[in-house]
């Protein structure tokens, strides 16, 4: 059996891969802006992010004149005024949005102004954005309309169109649990754990190792490098696209050495912690990742019922150890319950006050109080970020919201998951970010 190459991370949804919409109003007052020699018009909006199961997307929007070339050679370029929908942060490089649509508002009659903007499915990449277009036919008239309104207040009302399979946080971890994963390679991985528990292979320079003294994660990463390698060489001498393939290797091997191995040392919240801790230092980012995967999976299944004690305690931790997803997930679960409280202001005053005395009693870590900070920050900028937008539309099957005023359609509540260390008060009540 040929061996298929899969994706390091995988975005792409099935057949039935539904389509979310976000709504965004900016309103703005219409200016001019003095540049070098000339006066053009000139608008950027805040940053806003379009959020859904926990996964953020955060864009901004562009009001100003730009020339554009005209298709006859003989007439020279003429200027117009276009609306600019950039992608400014998010979980992946590129992102595929299926359509956006714009029109503009009276903001005090809600009176249609000037309808028709759209943009085709396009792939954004981040840091850089696209107008959303208008008919060609209509340019000077877009043109002419938002040049008449220098000084006035408008509403910009901006929709767009992604599929669910974006947000879901578990896309953005290495993928190995696809159907198109290589049998080979996982039975190469397995028997190579097997040998490895059972004694049967020997490791180089593992016999130099005082294993009373040394740090167990050099014995672990002596392990998993040679394990790679031997990998590796196995299913290349058949395989030619052995770049690809060493990279997937290292994703397989990682996870099911995760599996097998390391995942049954996490039983409390402190081993969760030191392992995370242990990997960082032992340069193994693979394996960091299946247990930033592990965590995220659990955290996914017990949100409805997860303590929020625990997750503030879990944000420290991402945000310590650069889990950019787990922190991801959690700074989305924080905004949830930000924006779902009645007074949201002095629910994310609790949280900072709440975070800060975490940090009292982990007396360890001198730089928690840096961390604290820098949380709290992204926190109150997220929150920000997504109280701006409403999702318009969800699918049915799902129940999760991405702000106050998320409507999703025939939604219905998450069923309630056990704990995965018998549960959250009773095995995952201790921290150490030493």
């Amino acid at each position: 059996m040929d061996d298929i190459a899969v994706p390091i991370a995988s975005t792409s949804g099935g057949a039935d891969d539904s389509v979310i919409a976000f709504q965004y109003p900016w309103a703005l007052k219409v200016c001019q802006r003095q540049i070098e020699d000339e006066s053009i018009l000139l608008n950027v909006s805040r940053p806003f992010s379009t959020s859904y199961k926990h996964v953020q997307f955060t864009w901004a929007l562009r009001l100003t004149d730009e020339y554009v070339l005209s298709n006859n050679a003989a007439v020279d370029s003429n200027r117009h005024v276009l609306l600019h929908l950039y992608y400014k942060e998010g979980p992946c490089p590129e992102v595929a949005v299926e359509e956006v649509r714009a029109q503009i508002l009276d903001p005090t009659t809600n009176e249609t102004l000037f309808a028709g903007l759209a943009l085709t499915p396009t792939e954004f990449s981040r840091g850089s954005g696209w107008p959303i277009h208008v008919e060609k036919e209509r340019r000077a008239e877009f043109t002419e309309f938002l040049h008449k309104s220098v000084d006035s207040s408008l509403l910009v009302v901006v929709e767009i169109r992604m599929k669910e399979s974006l947000f879901e946080p578990l896309n953005y971890l290495p993928d190995v649990e696809t159907a198109f994963r290589s049998q080979r390679i996982e039975k190469a991985v397995h028997k190579f754990v097997d040998d490895v528990i059972n004694g049967k292979i020997r490791i180089p320079d593992l016999e130099h190792v005082d294993e009373k003294q040394a740090d167990k994660f050099s014995v672990h990463r002596l392990i998993f490098i040679y394990g790679v390698d031997t990998v590796s060489r196995e299913i290349s001498e058949n395989d030619q696209h052995s770049e690809i393939c060493e990279q997937l290797v290292r994703n397989t091997f990682a996870h099911i050495y995760f599996e097998r191995v390391l995942s049954r040392e996490i039983k409390y919240f402190d081993d969760f912690v030191t392992l995370v801790e242990g990997l960082t230092y032992a340069h193994l980012p693979a394996l960091r990742k299946e247990v930033e995967r592990f965590i995220c999976q659990e955290v996914i299944q017990i949100q409805a019922d997860m303590d929020p004690s625990f997750a503030k305690r879990l944000l420290l931790v991402s945000e310590k150890y650069n889990l950019d997803v787990l922190k991801m997930v959690i700074n989305g679960f924080l905004v949830d319950q930000i924006i779902g409280n009645s007074n949201p202001p002095k629910e994310l005053v609790n949280i900072t006050h709440e975070l800060h005395q975490m940090a009292h009693e982990i007396r360890e870590n001198e730089n928690i109080e840096n961390i604290v900070g820098t949380v709290v920050t992204d926190l109150q900028e997220l929150t920000r970020r997504v109280r701006r937008v409403s999702l318009s539309h969800s699918p049915s099957q799902s129940s999760h919201s991405s702000s106050p005023l998320a409507t999703p359609t025939n939604g219905s509540g998450s069923p309630s998951v056990p704990a995965p260390f018998d549960s959250p008060t009773s095995r995952f009540k201790r921290v150490s970010l030493a």
